[in-house]
């Protein structure tokens, strides 16, 4: 490819993200070289593919085709060559922002850096990237247009939380690994014991800040189980009939994020002190993330809004200038991630049981790929 064209390639990748993100745009850029670049592209690839799945008007069943299609173009170069234009194409029927619905038109230019990245980076990001539209399709098999749509228990919250999210984590800590090749043995058993429960509680703090936006959409990831062993029917809860037992709910949901939160914390610890800009793009959403929970603690202002739930521009602007310090310090770490959990008041999290989830995933079926190309 000519190194002009490469170029503008991108600075479009780079204008872009803060786009489609403002929040993973400062933790991202605070990341150099390979590394930044990689995951930056990384973080392009699941924003199109987030973009197909959150369609509100999109047939289902033309999401599972485009979502599958995008597990084999990021598989395959040489099947990329000839169909990624057409399925660009077939794209056009999706709905969203302007800005994601931009990005998703030029998925060509994503392509186009992806394949300059070093090749043990695309190794990582390859089958995370695919697993994740593979299990995003997966459960839009479950929609039911009629209907509100749940997830039936905590192990179908995780499962899906793992798709979207947990498989990211993966792929993060595989780069972080291949970035530090000092690492001890133990580190690296702390960093893949912990990276899904990472990407899990951000993900559940999205799901528990968005509750009521992501209703009208026609989902519910609160698990049903969740809202019937507080007494309440499916329509009870959506209803809202009643506040208490809705909060209860909520808090049953907090208190399992924070128990991932908490996973977190020790993936982050875990990445050396001589490697800070890997830590801050760690501690960043870690930080946010644990404030929001702290913020929808007892929130009963969440149950009555579809606008979700945010942390202050000035706690924002807080976490990025005082944990440019604490990136240094474990002890200051533990204690400032403690103060913030206190205020949640969710002190005695469940433990996350990854041996449990690796199970139950490999015994579905995310259906054959290789029919698609026929």
């Amino acid at each position: 490819m000519d190194s002009t064209v490469e170029m503008k390639d991108w600075e479009y990748c780079q204008k872009t993200l803060p786009r489609v993100s403002r929040t993973f745009a400062l933790n991202i850029s605070v990341l150099k070289g390979e590394l930044h670049k990689s995951i930056l592209t990384a973080y392009l690839f699941c924003r199109i593919i987030d973009t197909i799945e959150d369609a509100a008007r999109l047939d289902p069943k033309i999401k599972i085709k485009l979502l599958r299609e995008f597990s084999i173009l990021i598989q395959d170069a040489d099947y990329r060559k000839g169909a990624l234009s057409d399925w660009i194409k077939e794209c056009e029927t999706v709905d969203g922002s302007p800005n994601d619905l931009e990005l998703l038109s030029q998925t060509q230019r994503a392509f186009n850096v992806f394949d300059t990245l070093p090749r043990n980076h695309q190794a990582q990001i390859i089958p995370s990237v695919s697993e994740m539209a593979r299990g995003m399709a997966y459960f839009q098999k479950k929609f039911d247009a009629s209907a509100l749509t749940l997830l039936e228990n905590e192990e179908e919250l995780e499962e899906y939380c793992y798709f979207v999210a947990g498989a990211v984590g993966e792929m993060l800590c595989n780069l972080f690994i291949e970035e530090l090749p000092q690492l001890s043995n133990q580190a690296r058993q702390t960093m893949r014991d912990t990276a899904v429960s990472f990407g899990l509680g951000l993900q559940m703090t999205n799901i528990s800040k968005d509750i009521i936006a992501d209703r009208g959409r026609g989902w519910s990831y609160v698990p049903r189980s969740y809202i019937e062993s507080k007494g309440l029917t499916v329509e009870e809860f959506s209803s809202g009939a009643s506040e208490e037992k809705n909060l209860q709910i909520l808090e049953h949901l907090l208190n399992k994020t924070m128990g991932h939160l908490q996973d977190a914390l020790k993936f982050t610890m875990a990445i050396p002190r001589k490697a800070p800009r890997i830590r801050l793009f760690c501690i960043w959403p870690l930080w946010m993330a644990v404030e929001t929970v702290a913020t929808l603690h007892n929130n009963r202002e969440l149950l009555k809004s579809e606008d979700p739930v945010k942390i202050s521009r000035k706690t924002v602007r807080q976490i990025l200038r005082r944990t440019q310090f604490l990136c240094y310090s474990d002890t200051l770490l533990k204690l400032s991630f403690r103060n913030i959990q206190q205020r949640a008041e969710l002190l005695h999290p469940p433990k996350f049981d990854l041996s449990s989830l690796k199970s139950r995933l490999s015994a579905l079926s995310l259906d054959d790929q290789a029919a698609l190309r026929t």
